[in-house]
């Protein structure tokens, strides 16, 4: 199955290659660097006292339209562009915090907030390209130097002692788009139950989730995963 994401109709984008959507995706088809397309994002910020001072206000990502439902890591979903416009517009409750994204993909919230957090941890899982293409976005926008990169699976019932550590000293963590498939929204949670119980008790938690609806199998329209 090709998953493609939303980016082939929202029209927020101000720079992107010419020929993005001519090409077909075979089901099947092996990804590779070629696929990757790149794209910017202007910004802005409400709060005067903080953005006035941001390094940049564009975000360049690399990413895909269409993958394999394991691979949508890769591409750019709406709610990762929610949890950046959160932050933007709550960049008070961000500002010195320690930030963990789960499930980071390309990058784009960890970005944003990087601009604005004390330190910022984005994770997701070591398939395929996700994690080296997470750490190629991160390096090209890591303005303040403030951004790493470490594997995180949902599927794991313990952490290393290095991910412990920045588990327990995390303030704030972010998850965008991470409810799609019953199997994982149910690890999703389990993880997110983990983090909770180490180190800083009073963590926020901040997850955008899109209500995605479905034919049933009666003919009616659900959201199984909402």
């Amino acid at each position: 199955m090709v998953i493609s994401s939303e980016m082939k109709d929202d029209m927020f984008i101000r720079t992107i290659g010419a020929n993005l959507f001519d090409s077909d995706f075979e089901d099947g088809e092996n990804d590779s660097e070629d696929d990757l397309l790149e794209s910017e994002f202007e910004f802005s910020c409400e709060d005067k006292t903080i953005c006035d001072v941001l390094k940049t206000k564009t975000v360049t990502i690399q990413h895909k339209t269409c993958t394999s439902r394991d691979l949508v890591g890769l591409q750019v979903w709406r709610g990762a562009f929610l949890l950046a416009d959160f932050i933007l517009h709550n960049a008070a409750r961000f500002n010195g915090k320690n930030v963990i994204e789960l499930a980071s993909g390309v990058g784009l919230t960890s970005i944003v907030a990087g601009l604005i957090a004390n330190k910022v941890l984005a994770t997701d899982v070591d398939r395929e390209n996700i994690l080296s293409l997470l750490r190629t976005n991160i390096n090209k926008n890591n303005h303040r130097k403030n951004i790493k990169v470490a594997e995180l699976d949902f599927f794991w019932d313990e952490y290393s002692q290095s991910l412990t550590e920045e588990i327990e000293t995390s303030d704030i963590i972010l998850a965008a788009d991470v409810v799609y498939i019953e199997a994982v929204t149910k690890h999703f949670i389990k993880t997110l139950l983990n983090i909770l119980k180490l180190g800083n008790k009073n963590k926020e938690v901040y997850i955008a989730v899109e209500k995605r609806r479905e034919a049933s199998p009666g003919g009616q329209i659900i959201a199984p995963m909402f």
